[in-house]
């Protein structure tokens, strides 16, 4: 098998204290951590690097305080390996180069495909050129290095199993969740609604993935201006630095933005917990939810509170400049669970918050039958798909076994999690 390689890149700029214009309180930040410095998807950059300088310029229209620039070597993106492997875990203060592996089983990136999903990687100490057919090694080398890691693209799923693959489609999502890996969850490009689905099954099932999202810069026809998908994070001192930002996407601190740095919603349980929080309630009750919508600009839209997957208030509201939105409701915990809230307008989500988790009699999450089941006949299939006589089963040269290996252990955590479940 030849030596595929991968690596990617990020850039940090370094945030001042945010600016009396902006949408989000005073510590949280806004970036964009998926976006590249030219590759082949972008039409108008295949043929040159865009300059630090240039990237730190298109960071301007929506005000970044951190950009991870990823590049892709599968994708060819990095042409001098001597020059730019030296440079990951490098910073000046307004730099920092980490790492991107994309497979791509359909594509045009590598002659021997892989499966399994589209890693961004963040928080690298160093690089070397590596190359597996599933994501595990990947994973795992990179958290000996204190990295964060994540699936992208959540979007390209379906709501359910995707039976026929396309570039990029993060299928071991749920296996790496399930076994401990740490990842979070992202939407990229424009995304769509149905990310959101798999990550509240999760949810339901008792596991805390973090929530980002990502431009995908300039992957996309006609590419999104940087930060026109931003992850806004909580550094709870306010005192940002790439570690803390990426710290707080592993922890679910984060509110992400389908339009830019225009919008946000603080959401808060209880009187001050939240996204990626718990709140403790000695016995089943009610918890207080306030939601304050924010925006630069005049904007109507629906909000609505999520409560284990399902929305339990909804309601109509506007927001302009100095005028924001706030909702103030109780909502009822019979057991342990969690909140987020979204911002919805007719495409779907503009904003969402991750996650705030709700222990009752300090007790786990219950996992949900249904969502556990889903994850069930998730991994079955994709265990029939890369199996003997599986439609998938060519892409594994060397690793297939291992790969299989790592699927049944995922799903017999899914199997002790539906006997177990709650209605």
């Amino acid at each position: 098998m030849r030596n595929y390689r991968f690596l990617v890149l990020a850039i940090v700029a370094c945030a001042a204290a945010p600016a009396a214009d902006r949408p989000e309180p005073a510590t949280w930040f806004a970036g964009d951590p998926h976006a590249h410095r030219g590759i082949l998807c972008a039409r108008s950059n295949a043929d040159r690097m865009l300059s630090p300088e240039e990237l730190r310029e298109m960071m301007r229209p929506n005000d970044l305080d951190v950009l991870a620039v990823l590049g892709d070597i599968g994708n060819g993106e990095i042409r001098e390996a001597a020059v730019d492997l030296p440079l990951v875990g490098k910073s000046d203060g307004l730099m920092h180069w980490d790492a991107e592996w994309h497979f791509d089983p359909k594509g045009v990136t590598f002659d021997q495909k892989a499966i399994g999903g589209h890693l961004v990687v963040l928080g690298l100490k160093h690089a070397e050129i590596i190359y597996h057919e599933y994501t595990y090694p990947v994973i795992d080398w990179a958290r000996k290095q204190g990295a964060v890691v994540g699936f992208a693209h959540m979007q390209y799923l379906p709501d359910g199993f995707p039976e026929n693959m396309s570039c990029c489609d993060p299928l071991e999502y749920p296996v790496e969740v399930a076994l401990g890996s740490g990842v979070f969850l992202m939407e990229d490009v424009r995304g769509s609604e149905t990310a959101l689905p798999h990550y509240y099954r999760l949810l339901n099932c008792g596991f805390r993935p973090g929530l980002a999202a990502g431009t995908d810069y300039p992957c996309d026809s006609p590419p999104l201006p940087l930060g026109n998908l931003l992850t806004y994070v909580n550094v709870p001192d306010g005192k940002l630095t790439y570690r803390k930002w990426i710290d707080g996407i592993a922890a679910g601190r984060t509110v992400i933005s389908r339009n830019g740095h225009n919008e946000f919603l603080d959401l808060k349980v209880n009187g001050g917990t939240g996204p990626g929080g718990d709140v403790s309630l000695a016995k089943p009750g009610k918890t207080q939810i306030e939601l304050v919508w924010t925006s630069k600009q005049a904007a109507a839209g629906r909000l609505e509170l999520i409560r284990d997957g399902k929305v339990v208030l909804s309601r109509e509201a506007k927001a302009a400049p100095g005028q924001s939105s706030r909702l103030q409701e109780s909502v009822d915990f019979q057991q342990s669970g969690w909140i987020c809230a979204r911002r919805m307008d007719a495409r779907g989500h503009v904003l969402h918050t991750a996650a705030v988790f709700v222990s009752v009699g300090g007790l786990p999450v219950r996992p949900r039958t249904e969502d556990a089941q889903f994850y069930v006949r998730y991994l079955e299939r994709l265990l029939e798909k890369t199996g003997p006589g599986g439609e998938w089963a060519g892409y594994y040269h060397q690793e297939g076994a291992a790969a299989r290996a790592r699927y049944q252990a995922a799903l017999a955590v899914f199997q002790r999690l539906a006997k177990s479940t709650a209605p």
